[in-house]
């Protein structure tokens, strides 16, 4: 170990002095999470856990042990065993103690919580016990929905997001020279309103890498930097996003960003030979795959949202009697994060409806909707009517084929993806089949035994044979929504459901006609006299009159191209965010969306030849000081690769990387394929994507958190698969420089520098790079330029962009 540490030690020297720190403060943190994120957590998770499982015992009325859990203080006070909780530290929090069993004090006492819930209680104490201040008691006699006592306040209703999108007028700005389309105009007003100045332009190699990764998730090759160097024309930048945008590699960069959003995963299990294919989403990737297609063909982001809501409602567009890809896209609603094996079926039933609702106001609306399960919105004007409006809906919709045995595993819905007349075929003539092997299984339980040329027996097995080699193959499948409710659960068809006072499917209030919230669709809606809803739910959230849906869009966009969107919580456009920094561009950006018919790509082409996203990342110490978190776009802020970008540029630069789909998801990370199709497990967070921040595919992720700890770095100096693609660029280097070139080693180093870094390097750094060749070990070929690619691959060039 110590010899192996005297010949690290040098290499890491060296690959410090090559690492160019962009971004210092990034550094030994990790997200934080937002206020309004915990205060969602507390509405969602912990205060319907602390009504069902321990307000019986510790409410203001009965407080057992002194205890009394309806306030934050008050389980900070504690009762006769001191504090309940001490925030921050699971070790001295009584209640986390007492949920383990860990002591004589054991609660609830009848029976112990289930891993999930002690889970949830352990992350809201770990958070610091957030409980928002606003909030009351979690303990009311009784529903305000059976009091009908919800009412609109003032300030929701005169809340920003929930206002008429306006088309504003660009504003004017002091530098008229600056400008290169509307949306300058008005990041520079607000520049002008801060006395302060945009950045310099950005270098052009720069500014081709940031945006060749932003829409497509890859490097620029050194012949397109070239190119792109060497066109002078106006329309130069057009040209690189205009190419970019119709590149295959977009819509596969793009789908990860939404498949964060919408809770996806390829499996539960990571492990192939566990997973138990009746409630595996084992179609996933079909899903997956959609996703990328839409974003390629730049489906019209409505039509987007209607597909996944309601695709299977959709007409063919051929005539036919099936529509693949909107069957297929109504995985959407089935590819949940639930448990799959829960002892208690119809609170499994009414989780999924759950998921479903607030994956929903999240991914599309910015509304925290699930927030109503139990009670209320306490923050938007969101009545727990209007939950259970929704709920019926998703309870009249399908996804579950059977629940299954109580504690055993459910069976997903799967539909085939051929006509009806096909399926009736096939069937037809498994049915023949099966008849024929059946004969032939009788005739051979005769006394005495048939020989094997007994004329009838080969008659039989020649009929079977002809068959089968006319027979049908097996229909892809997906698995689809459909109309009606789950088989043998609480609500099995199509129906209203009642309201689940305290969010519980065993206390039962009146009956709630399906429909949309009141305050967003107007209390005179239509009634949904037939199938589910899903429909009217779709074109409501995909309407041009929702003043939510562009919104939401136009903001992530916006966050995916720099980094933080105009409103900093895109998942939460409601009263507990912090308003737009810009809100007239983000008005502005919306209602241009809507009239270009919802396209992202024509979105994507605006923003980016736009003066500010052209900006450099490198301004005077004081503008840094006098805004440091670039709320007002006064310079492009430097951010790190994903963690699916950085192994896709790592395969890229080595030549090694195959772009095309490969079906169903690898679990070899060492594949050629793009790290899209590289699975995700549900249940397994202790690989390589996790490691550098991917999202959990537990929940909506509206923004990755970007964390610096040590085993990435040991990642990266360990792992076979980087020193695979360190040897692969080295082999790669020395293939396109040949050993007969001039000036053969500096004319290598320049090669791995452009491929890696769109540029040549500097004095210092070639001298460094001689210097790492020169060190190689004698007995391994090439092992020199394997180490000074290992060392560049590692260096924080290569994972930042700026």
């Amino acid at each position: 170990m110590i010899g192996k540490l005297r010949v690290l030690i040098p290499r890491l020297i060296t690959a410090l002095m090559l690492v160019r720190v962009f971004c210092s403060s990034a550094c030994g943190q990790e997200a934080i999470p937002k206020e309004a994120e915990n205060g969602e957590f507390f509405e969602k998770q912990i205060r319907p856990l602390l009504i069902e499982k321990c307000l019986s015992c510790h409410d203001e009325k009965k407080h057992e042990s002194g205890l009394r859990m309806t306030s934050r203080d008050a389980l900070l006070k504690g009762g006769d065993t001191g504090p309940a909780i001490v925030p921050g530290k699971l070790d001295e929090s009584l209640i986390i103690r007492a949920v383990e069993y860990l002591d004589d004090l054991k609660m609830p006492p009848k029976q112990k919580l289930g891993d999930t819930d002690i889970a949830k209680l352990k992350r809201w104490v770990s958070l610091g016990a957030p409980w928002p201040a606003t909030s009351p008691p979690p303990n009311p006699v009784s529903d305000s929905a059976e009091r009908n006592e919800f009412r609109v306040t003032s300030k929701q209703q005169n809340w920003w997001a929930f206002q008429p999108v306006k088309d504003s007028t660009p504003p004017a700005m002091k530098n008229s020279a600056w400008p290169r389309n509307v949306i300058d105009q008005f990041i520079g007003a607000e520049l002008d309103a801060h006395a302060m100045l945009p950045a310099p332009v950005a270098d052009r190699r720069i500014w081709l890498r940031r945006a060749t990764f932003d829409l497509t998730g890859l490097p620029p090759t050194p012949e397109e930097s070239a190119a792109f160097i060497a066109d002078n024309s106006e329309l130069a930048y057009e040209v690189v996003v205009e190419r970019l945008l119709a590149s295959p590699a977009y819509g596969q960069r793009w789908a990860r960003h939404w498949l964060d959003l919408v809770r996806y995963a390829d499996y539960h299990d990571g492990d192939a030979k566990a997973r138990d294919v009746t409630c595996e989403p084992l179609q996933a990737w079909r899903y997956r795959d959609w996703i990328v297609d839409s974003f390629n063909r730049d489906l019209p982001f409505d039509q987007f949202i209607v597909h996944q809501i309601a695709g299977d409602l959709l007409p063919s567009p051929e005539g036919r009697d099936f529509y693949a890809d909107g069957l297929v896209a109504t995985t959407f609603l089935s590819n949940g994060a639930w448990d799959r094996g829960d002892a208690d079926k119809e609170k499994m039933v009414s989780d999924m409806v759950d998921d479903n609702i607030d994956t929903i106001g999240k991914a599309f609306l910015g509304l925290t909707l699930g927030c109503a399960r139990c009670h209320d919105h306490k923050f938007d004007p969101l009545s727990q009517r209007d939950y259970y409006a929704l709920a019926g809906v998703f309870y009249s919709t399908r996804i579950l084929k059977e629940l299954g045995a109580k504690g055993g595993n459910y069976t997903l819905n799967r539909v085939p993806l051929v006509d009806k007349a096909s399926v009736t075929q096939r069937a037809e003539q498994v049915r023949q089949v099966n008849e024929l092997e059946a004969k032939v299984k009788e005739l051979d339980k005769t006394l005495p035994k048939p020989p094997d040329n007994d004329p009838s027996r080969l008659a039989l097995i020649a009929q079977r044979d002809k068959l089968k080699g006319e027979m049908l193959p097996e229909p892809p499948l997906a698995e689809a929504a459909s109309e009606g409710g789950t088989p043998g659960g609480l609500f099995p068809g199509i129906q209203d459901v009642p309201i689940h006072v305290r969010g519980s499917y065993a206390r039962l209030g009146p009956v709630v006609p399906r429909g949309m919230p009141g305050f967003f669709a107007g209390e005179r809606q239509m009634p949904i006299s037939s199938g589910s809803g899903r429909r009217e739910v779709a074109a409501w959230v995909a309407s041009q009159a929702n003043p939510l849906t562009a919104r939401v869009i136009v903001n992530r966009v916006w966050q995916w191209h720099f980094g933080e969107g105009l409103v900093h919580t895109p998942n939460n456009l409601g009263l507990l965010s912090e308003p737009p920094s810009h809100p007239a561009l983000l008005d502005w950006l919306a209602a241009r969306f809507v009239q270009d018919g919802w396209s992202l790509k024509k979105l994507h082409k605006r923003i980016m030849l736009s003066a500010t996203y052209q900006q450099g990342s490198t301004v005077r110490r004081e503008l840094v000081e006098k805004d440091p978190e670039n709320r007002w776009l006064g310079r492009f802020a430097v951010r790190r690769l994903e963690a699916e970008a950085i192994r896709d540029a790592m395969l890229f630069t080595s030549g090694r990387l195959d772009p095309q789909p490969v079906g169903p998801a690898q679990a070899d990370l060492a594949a050629a394929c793009r790290s899209l199709y590289i699975q995700t497990a549900r249940w397994d967070r202790s690989n390589y994507a996790s490691l550098f921040d991917a999202a959990n595919p537990d929940a909506s992720v509206e923004a990755r958190s970007v964390s610096t700890v040590a085993p990435q770095a040991l990642f990266l100096l360990n792992n076979s698969v980087l020193l695979e693609q360190a040897r692969n660029l080295a082999g790669r280097v020395i293939r396109d420089v040949p050993g007969d070139a001039p000036d053969v080693e500096n004319a290598r180093i320049q090669r791995v520098y452009r491929l890696l870094f769109c540029r040549v390097p500097g004095d210092e750094e070639l001298a460094i790079a001689r210097q790492i060749i020169a060190q190689r070990d004698p007995s391994k070929q090439d092992s020199g330029w394997v180490d000074l690619a290992h060392v560049l691959l590692c260096s924080n060039e290569f994972v930042y962009i700026d």
